[in-house]
């Protein structure tokens, strides 16, 4: 007997996933779908290139060699290769990135995208956090320290430290102090988040011959809540660097 395919196995037997945990496709047809949706809905997009990120705007119209985007105010100009980012349906950031080819008074115009690119749905879906990121916490009513922070998720952390820890996976932790720096001052120096429970998922020993520990937090709402907003920002700004 045959099997037949519907049409989401379909459209995502399209889609292939990246070590840095995106997803990509250069299938026309779901580049055309998103583009779409795009234009139809008038759906609000931002585009970016070193040094700049326009304010929302939106695509005009497209054809199979082109897009033409509505000029943003501030345009500086640039015929250089931009990205352009968006959220899909299920508010997943996605994006392409296109060469500008000629401008007007009122339109950008750009190629045609060949690959789209898309965040995993996961809620463990990590991304990596600035250098200095740290977190303590109680293990066996002792205060362990000393350990930096390489990724977070929706639900947890990746770190590692220099020296050796007795962390066993089942160990629970408890009130973890987590710190992500920031780039500038006040505000913006970086984000403190607390953490009352979680548990050691597993210990590995890297490469570099640091010990590394997954550690799965038992979050309240209020630490749920918070914990997204910072991975949904951390996202952007990766988005803007164009490192994914």
């Amino acid at each position: 007997m045959i099997g037949f395919k519907n049409s989401d196995e379909k459209m995502s037997g399209q889609w292939i996933t990246l070590e840095n945990g995106t997803q990509s496709t250069e299938s026309h047809e779901l580049i055309r779908m998103a583009l779409d949706r795009l234009r139809e809905k008038r759906e609000l997009i931002s585009l970016v290139h070193t040094g700049y990120q326009s304010p929302k705007t939106v695509i005009v119209s497209y054809d199979d060699r082109m897009l033409e985007i509505d000029k943003p105010v501030d345009w500086p100009g640039t015929q250089e290769i931009i990205h352009i980012l968006f959220k899909d349906e299920a508010m997943v950031w996605n994006k392409v990135r296109v060469q500008v080819t000629h401008t007007t008074e009122n339109s950008i115009f750009t190629e045609f995208p060949s690959t789209l690119f898309r965040l995993q749905r996961r809620s463990n879906y990590r991304v990596g956090v600035p250098n200095g990121s740290t977190v303590m916490f109680m293990h066996n009513n002792e205060m362990r320290q000393g350990f930096q922070v390489v990724d977070v998720s929706a639900n947890g952390i990746f770190v590692c430290t220099d020296r050796f820890a007795p962390l066993q996976p089942g160990d629970l932790l408890l009130e973890l102090a987590v710190f992500f720096p920031g780039a500038g001052t006040g505000l913006s120096a970086g984000t403190y988040m607390n953490i009352s429970r979680a548990k050691v998922m597993r210990a590995t020993r890297g490469d570099n011959k640091k010990y590394c520990y997954g550690i799965l937090f038992d979050l309240t709402k209020g630490e749920e809540e918070t914990l997204l907003q910072y991975v949904r920002l951390r996202e952007r700004e990766l988005l803007r660097k164009g490192m994914f």
